[in-house]
């Protein structure tokens, strides 16, 4: 799996987690302005996207340089996705919690391997996942070649 579907998958896992809301003046100044809005629009919004709003601006501030530059461009990729992408980013993710530990050793070679590959490959790889009908057997066969 590639630093983008990794990344995907832990911001799926942020929109799982579900919690109250947050008052505008909880947030800090920093946040504020990682999160773009005013205090009015701020306030229209649902409890749960507050609260999801305030932990990604909270993981912003934490990061280096170079992990946000990475941020943003696996978030471009994540908006060019299609909604059935992304629901089976979010359904791997989830299977990928629950599996055991030697198939998450597995996949993490396989992340490895394409991690490792010159950058034209890897773009001819994922227009081909984009285009597989069946995805899990596209996956499979990436396996195959770590194994």
């Amino acid at each position: 799996m590639t630093r983008t579907v990794w990344f995907l998958l832990l911001l799926c896992l942020a929109a799982v987690v579900r919690a109250d809301g947050v008052a505008w003046s909880e947030l800090s100044a920093e946040e504020r302005k990682v999160v773009g809005l005013s205090e009015k629009q701020w306030e229209k919004l649902p409890e749960e996207k507050q609260a999801r709003l305030q932990r990604g601006a909270r993981r912003w501030l934490r990061m280096t340089p170079a992990e946000r530059r990475l941020a943003k461009k696996n978030l471009k990729i994540w908006k060019k996705m299609t909604p059935q992408e992304r629901e089976y980013i979010r359904r791997k993710f989830r299977e990928f919690k629950q599996l055991p530990s030697e198939k998450k050793a597995e996949l993490r070679r396989l992340k490895k391997w394409f991690d490792d590959l010159p950058p034209e490959r890897k773009k001819r790889i994922l227009r081909r996942w984009r285009k597989a009908r069946d995805k899990d057997a596209f996956l499979e066969k990436g396996l195959e070649k770590v194994r």
